[in-house]
């Protein structure tokens, strides 16, 4: 069947035809070929630059004067050194360049690519400034040379070049032009040339040694020269050092040292990178660069020794030390030495272009430092970097204005600080034992490289400690600023490879962290970027250096469908977290249903030790999810760059329903027993790098939650216990989030607490101030009471006020506790009571409330007070919810509901050698329900108060806990309330065990322990009167306290006083209230817990409320 259109394919029997692409591939491999022949081989692209660059002009006229310093054995000895430290480089450069692709940039690229942008970068810019100095040095020495031969004033030869400064410069910018212009002539040029120039070289060299052999012995009286030809008495005058002062060529004042003969010299054979800087232009980089390297370090070493030896043995040493240009006074043909000595400059200077040139286009080329694109650029033939190559000799120009001798010192120090770099880089490609480096080159070892980068390193502070330790400064200088301004790059650095290998082994070695080093390391579970953004940076702050997760779940019942969009998410919440600098790491899932999709995460995220301890979630939203449901993908155009694309895509969400929430979070309370937090509003925060601040505080809400410990049988009693480690964690991260340099700078920290009555005000600013301090944490303390008559929500539902100063808010209490029965009874009773206080409809109501609890209806009327306080709170504690808490060693059930408790004297006291109390000490001490405790649990007429931190008794040993976490508890039915007591002292712990330091202590009587012991049903009026200010019920009124009261309407009285102080706030921390194990299993009940949470923070600052599952503060040093 024919096939026509767009989509028509080609058959094998159709004659075959040269189509366009056919045509330009072939065309593209003829340039490609003809590119190849253009380009260098071993020879003539590194052979002959490296010896070139290596047989310096310092040769002829530096080596006289260090062998008649140094001595045969001394110079041999600096020489050996040179050499050694060029051959470690050489095989360090050798195994790099052979483990892969290189391109043009030498050096640069070599190492850019082992150790990244930064140090590829700073250490290219300053080798090269080096190859730019040594350019003008070579220019300005080898005029040198012509004015010594040919100067009006000093010319031996002739005298027709003039003198003087500017003159010389005029002669140097000839020079610079004329290799300039042999540059951008192109490759083939420079390399014919460098060909000839060679052949002039090594004929001046050898001639050194041959007219030591076959020249008559002569002497110059006028010159100070006295030749004898190889003679043994010659070379053993020669043969040790003989350090002097003023000698000829020299360039300090004092005596000469060998410091200064090394600083000389190694210059001298340091051009070993002239080949490797010819790499864009060669055939097979990876192939020549060893080879040729090799040869011309093996040619140079035997062509330096042979000279030194020669000069030795046929040169007096007198004659050394009096005249510098020795060489070319006893060589058989001056004009021979001065030919060697304008190859070798004049090839160094034609170097110095070219391979600055091409080393500034690679640079340029990987967009490292800004302002330098324009030297990308090259031509279109041959590539070659006209704009580099122009802005090199402005640059080379300029140095021929400065000191030779402090250049010459700078020049020496790139040389060595390129060498130690690239001898580091191999090293570090070695140790980091990545497969991917297999070099063919194995003439090395990390041995090998390791010293040469000390050894590089040394002598660096050996030659000159000042212009190495600027040297140093400027690669700083550089490093920071490719760090800061360059964008990331795709090279892959082998400081990766180190990072894992090392945290690989530090992982294995870390375990569960101790208290003392306890840091917040948040999971936080995002779906949508542009509505969590504030939330993901606010949790960056919080992680105190910690583990940071980012969680995203992508629900769909077609797994093989999801894995495309898994890997899309991963990488773009990776690029988001790249490109926002937030320090957190991607976890993505992929999971049936939101809740399994969380556990997977909460039990797989982190490795070894370092696992998550909090977990951070949304608040619930109607119509919204914590997770992505997998859709079909709609076709965009338009989205934000470096975020998610499920941060701005129109697909429609699934609605998470109320028990799906409540189900996740009794598997991070009661299942998964980790630290949760539920964060709410925090769109609306207002971030501290915003600019603009309307708020001036973070606010602690450390509100307790009390729980009952029930029995297991009669015998044992009941224990009442508070909930030390979200107290605890919440100031904890309060203080966290205080030490951001920003958010201390901005925001002010306060610790807020309520109690119910103004007597315990002071007692409880004194315990959470002595809390504080023990914790070593600043903050402002403020302490509000209920009952002092501007919480107008406590006035109407406990003191069933209707005054009119408090009608704006009855429309709201009666809205949210509308449904509530304990409240419609209430309301009715009152109504009732003011109606018809003395009516015999009014005793049957007495006798109908109190009956709820079998009371006895004949003394109905003459127990009327106790008997309607002690029915109305047995029904209201009949309508809380309750929920399971877990098992608690051999304690039964426990009950967690909000109630008042003090912070005991106790808590103060740092003596923790008592381990048992006496009765009165486990008293109810601030319990107003104690005259009802016997009708409620008539099986457990005893209770004992323990404060204890999450739940743990304090009479446990703290050494059974080896970990932060708690043990198990036993749980039964608990309502889920809040307290406003007093919190109980903090008792420390001298104990240096595995448990905790810090806690809440024993209960034991306090101050005025007789008073609280009554019941606020029963105790008498202050001195105030009974007005209102002093908080106590009316006589006509039902009389009700906070503890009383069910979560819902405690929340709203709690939303009311928050609300009232914290409206200049930028987040609160509080506590959150769990749902009763359960909860989950209906949807009614699961509504109505986040109906409480929503009456809890409705209309607040974004709040993160708080639960604690384990120990996070330590008083242990």
């Amino acid at each position: 069947m024919g096939v026509t259109g767009p989509d028509r394919r080609w058959s094998l029997h159709w004659p075959l035809r040269d189509s366009s692409v056919d045509q330009k591939e072939r065309g593209g491999q003829k340039n490609r070929a003809s590119d190849s022949a253009a380009k260098l081989g071993t020879f003539s692209g590194v052979f002959v630059p490296t010896t070139l660059n290596v047989l310096s002009i310092l040769m002829f006229l530096r080596f006289g004067f260090i062998l008649g310093q140094a001595g045969l054995l001394g110079m041999l000895g600096l020489l050996a050194v040179s050499y050694t430290i060029n051959l470690v480089t050489t095989m360090s450069l050798s195994a790099i360049a052979t483990n892969g692709t290189v391109k043009g940039g030498g050096a640069y690229y070599l190492i850019s690519r082992s150790l990244g942008p930064e140090f590829g970068g700073s250490i290219g810019i300053v080798f090269y400034l080096g190859y730019v100095l040594n350019t003008g040095m070579n220019a300005v020495g080898l005029v040198d040379c012509f004015t010594q031969n040919f100067g009006t004033e000093s010319g031996t030869l002739s005298n027709f070049l003039e003198e003087g400064f500017w003159w010389q410069y005029l002669w140097g910018t000839i020079i610079l032009l004329i290799c300039t212009g042999i540059c951008l002539a192109g490759s083939s040029i420079f390399s014919r040339a460098s060909n000839g120039l060679l052949i002039i070289l090594l004929v001046a060299t050898f001639s050194i040694p041959a007219s030591a052999i076959f020249m008559k012995p002569f002497s110059i009286p006028k010159l100070h020269v006295t030749f004898t030809g190889v003679r043994l008495e010659t070379l053993l005058e020669n043969l040790k050092p003989r350090l002097t002062k003023g000698a000829a060529g020299s360039q300090i004042h004092g005596r000469e040292n060998f410091q200064d003969l090394f600083g000389i010299l190694f210059p001298a054979t340091g051009g070993i990178f002239a080949g490797a800087s010819m790499s864009g232009d060669l055939k097979n980089p990876s192939h020549s660069i060893p080879r040729g390297t090799l040869s011309g370090l093996a040619l140079t070493f035997v062509t330096y020794t042979l000279v030194i030896v020669a000069m030795a043995a046929s040169i007096t040493r007198e004659s050394l030390y009096k005249n510098s240009d020795i060489i070319q006074v006893t060589n058989a043909s001056g004009v021979i030495i001065l030919l060697g000595e304008f190859a070798t400059t004049f090839f160094s200077a034609l170097m110095g272009v070219i391979g600055s040139a091409k080393l500034l286009q690679a640079i340029a080329r990987d967009n490292l430092v800004p302002g330098l694109k324009i030297f990308s650029k090259g031509t279109e033939k041959n590539d070659e970097p006209v704009h580099a190559i122009i802005v090199t000799f402005v640059v080379a120009q300029l140095t021929m204005l400065f000191d030779i001798n402090q250049i010459a010192s700078f020049v020496t120090m790139t040389y060595l600080m390129t060498f130690l770099v690239m001898n580091l880089a191999c090293f570090l490609l070695k140790i980091g034992s990545a497969p991917n480096f297999r070099p063919s080159f194995h003439y090395f070892n990390w041995q090998t490289a390791a010293a040469g980068a000390l050894v590089c390193g040394a002598t660096m502070f050996f030659v000159d400690g000042v212009y190495a330790t600027g040297c140093v400064g400027i690669l700083i200088l550089l490093f920071l600023l490719i760090h800061y301004t360059s964008p990331p790059k795709p090279w892959g650095d082998v400081s990766q490879s180190l990072i894992y290998h090392q945290v690989r082994k530090y992982l294995l070695r870390l375990r569960q962290e101790h208290v003392k080093f306890w840091r917040p390391q948040i999971l936080l579970f995002v779906a949508n970027l542009d509505d969590q953004y504030k939330m993901v940076s606010f949790c960056n702050s919080l992680k105190k250096g910690a583990l940071f997760v980012l969680g995203h779940v992508i629900v769909t019942d077609d797994f093989s469908s999801a894995v495309p969009e898994a890997r899309r998410q991963q990488t773009a919440w990776t690029k988001f977290v790249e490109n926002s600098k937030v320090k957190a790491f991607v976890n993505i899932a992929v999971s049936p249903s939101a809740e399994w999709g969380i556990r997977n995460i909460v039990l797989n995220s982190g490795l070894g030790g370092m696992r998550p301890n909090i977990v951070v979630i949304d608040q619930f939203r109607n119509g919204q999810s914590l997770v992505e449901t997998l859709q079909p993908r709609k076709d965009s155009n338009d989205r934000h760059d470096g975020a998610p694309e499920s941060a701005v895509d129109d697909i429609p969400r699934p609605q998470m329903s109320c028990a799906n929430y409540v189900t996740i979070l009794e598997d991070l309370l009661f299942k998964l027993r980790i630290n949760v937090a539920v964060a709410k509003g925090f769109e609306h925060l207002e971030l501290p790098t915003s600019g603009q601040h309307q708020k001036k505080y973070i606010d602690l809400w450390p509100i307790q939650m009390s729980a009952e410990l029930g029995a297991d049988s009669e015998s044992k009693k009941n224990v009442l216990t508070t909930n030390f480690d979200t107290y605890t964690l919440i100031l904890q991260l309060g203080c966290i989030l205080n030490t951001v340099p920003s958010w201390k700078k901005t925001y002010k920290l306060r610790v807020a607490v309520f109690v119910e009555y103004e007597t315990d005000v002071d007692d409880e600013r004194g315990r959470v101030q002595a809390l504080l301090e023990k914790l070593r944490i600043e903050a402002e303390v403020l302490v509000f009471w209920l009952a002092c008559g501007d919480v107008k929500s406590y006035r109407i539902i406990v003191n069933g006020d209707r005054s009119p100063e408090v009608r704006d808010v009855q429309e709201k209490v009666q809205t949210v506790l509308k449904d509530e029965g304990w409240w419609l009874d209430i309301e009715k009773f009152r109504r009732r009571s003011h109606n018809q206080p003395q009516s015999d409809d009014f005793g049957a109501d007495l006798g109908r409330v109190s009956s709820w609890h079998g009371a006895s209806s004949h003394d109905t009327v003459q127990k009327a007070p106790a008997q309607l306080a002690g029915g109305l709170k047995k029904f209201i504690q009949s309508t809380k919810r309750r929920r399971s808490i877990s098992s608690f060693k051999g304690l039964g059930g426990v009950n967690l509901g909000m109630q008042t408790h003090r912070l005991l004297d106790s808590f103060v006291d740092y003596d923790s050698s008592d381990s048992s109390s006496s009765d009165s000490e486990l008293e109810p001490y601030a319990d107003d329900r104690e005259d009802d405790t016997n009708h409620r649990r008539p099986a457990s007429p005893d209770t004992t108060k323990h404060d204890v931190p999450s739940i743990v008794a304090p009479g446990t040993s703290p050494k059974s806990q080896a970990s932060g976490a708690r043990p198990p508890i036993s749980r039964s039915a608990s309502s889920n309330r809040f307290s406003s007591s007093p919190i109980p002292e903090a008792k420390v712990n001298t104990d240096e065990g595995a448990g905790p330091s810090i806690m809440f202590a024993l209960s034991s009587s306090p101050p005025r322990a007789s008073n609280r012991r009554e019941s606020i049903y029963t105790r008498r009026s202050s001195s105030v009167g009974s007005g209102t200010a002093s908080g106590y019920p009316r006589r006509a009124s039902v009389p009700l306290s906070f503890n009383d009261l069910p979560s819902r309407a405690q929340h709203l009285i709690l939303n009311e006083l928050m609300a009232e102080h914290s409206s200049e706030t930028a987040v609160i921390f509080t506590t959150l209230p769990s749902p009763m194990e359960g909860t989950a299993q209906g949807e009614a009940a699961s509504e109505s817990y986040l109906s409480d949470l929503e009456v809890l923070w409705q209309g607040l600052p974004p709040c993160l409320l708080v639960h604690s599952n384990s120990m996070t503060v330590t008083m242990n040093l």
